[in-house]
């Protein structure tokens, strides 16, 4: 194959490439928000590493970095983030607690790892949801119960009050 044909052929392919990962991008960016519409306020990292890339460090210690897929609070609002953790050889995890990145503007090899992992990320957070409004309903009933109960002592007392203040009112 002459050298003209390679190149036609990879621009073929870097245009198919370029094209599929902007559809990708818009779809990502497009479930990200309707994420931050639910007003979910919570975080979550998805335990799994999308990637992992390990080096040495300056003191000769191997250095590991993992990227995980999260829904993290970015600048005030909660986002689909990649969530960078460096762990040195002697495994202690660097002290920044790692560096957080919106998802859209990650290196495109996250970002596409990230869209095979975003289907359980959002069945775990759903079902974080379902947990924390099972509890809140829970809790509500508990304190219903005892702002009934508070009530009722309140009225029996006022009520006692009452009638000894009728008694002492009485020749």
């Amino acid at each position: 194959m002459a050298i003209t044909e390679q190149l036609n052929k990879l621009g073929q392919s870097a245009r198919q490439l370029n094209d599929s990962s902007d559809e990708l991008n818009s779809l990502v960016a497009a479930i990200d928000r309707a994420l931050g519409e639910l007003r979910l306020e919570m975080e979550f990292l998805h335990p799994r590493p999308l990637h992992e890339s390990a080096s040495v460090g300056r003191e000769g210690k191997r250095v590991i970095e993992l990227a995980y897929l999260g829904y993290l609070k970015i600048r005030g609002e909660h986002h689909l983030a990649i969530k960078t953790m460096k762990v040195l050889e002697s495994k202690v995890v660097s002290g920044d607690g790692g560096a957080v990145t919106p998802l859209m503007v990650a290196p495109r090899p996250l970002r596409h790892a990230a869209v095979d992992v975003l289907p359980e990320l959002v069945a775990t957070i759903s079902r974080q949801i379902d947990e924390m409004a099972a509890a809140i309903e829970r809790r509500c009933a508990t304190a219903r119960a005892l702002l009934g109960d508070l009530e009722a002592m309140s009225a029996r007392s006022s009520g006692a009050r009452a009638m000894l203040a009728e008694e002492d009112e009485s020749p």
